[in-house]
């Protein structure tokens, strides 16, 4: 399906300051691929960005029919060092409820999700709670290839990392039977 016929969506709060859902949608007989990142880029329900294209794609190679993507953080930016300097803040209220709902869907639709926050996501610990909730309802969390730190590798990462744009879902975190 075109671009042109695919659905935005977002769910930001009335500050503007959070984001804490991001869909596209292109195909309704098919699931949703569940994305799980550190903090939210600018993009919203008009807006694309570079992560979000790559996204796109790998969820058209790999059979899905859209994305519902949310982060650790709720925080608006594309720096996560302009993030973590919000401190408590940068969560934001509703978010948990979003990433609860995110894993739900992931196990209603295949027990997997895509697990992408590069190596900044063990800051805070925050990472260890996620992946607590993923195996809990039995989600596997996969993931594009893991950083040098051994974590899940953001989308756009860089140089000798760059992901191919061939690349298949690799196990990161398997739920526990």
């Amino acid at each position: 399906m075109s671009d042109l016929f695919m659905r935005r969506s977002a769910i930001i709060s009335i500050c503007k300051m959070y984001r804490y859902e991001l869909r596209r949608i292109w195909d309704d007989r098919l699931p949703l691929l569940v994305v799980c990142m550190l903090n939210p880029s600018l993009a919203d329900d008009q807006v694309e960005d570079p992560t979000l294209r790559e996204l796109i794609h790998f969820a058209k190679m790999w059979g899905y029919g859209g994305l519902l993507i949310v982060n650790f953080y709720a925080f608006r930016s594309p720096s996560p060092k302009e993030m973590f300097a919000q401190g408590c803040k940068a969560f934001g209220p509703e978010n948990d409820a979003y990433i609860k709902g995110a894993i739900a869907y992931a196990r209603n639709h295949g027990g997997k999700l895509l697990a992408a926050w590069g190596n900044d996501g063990h800051v805070g610990g925050y990472h260890m709670y996620f992946t607590t909730l993923a195996a809990e309802q039995k989600v596997d969390l996969v993931c594009l290839g893991k950083t040098n730190s051994g974590q899940p590798k953001h989308p756009m990462a860089r140089g000798k990392h760059r992901i191919p744009r061939s690349q298949m879902p690799i196990i990161w975190k398997e739920a526990a039977l």
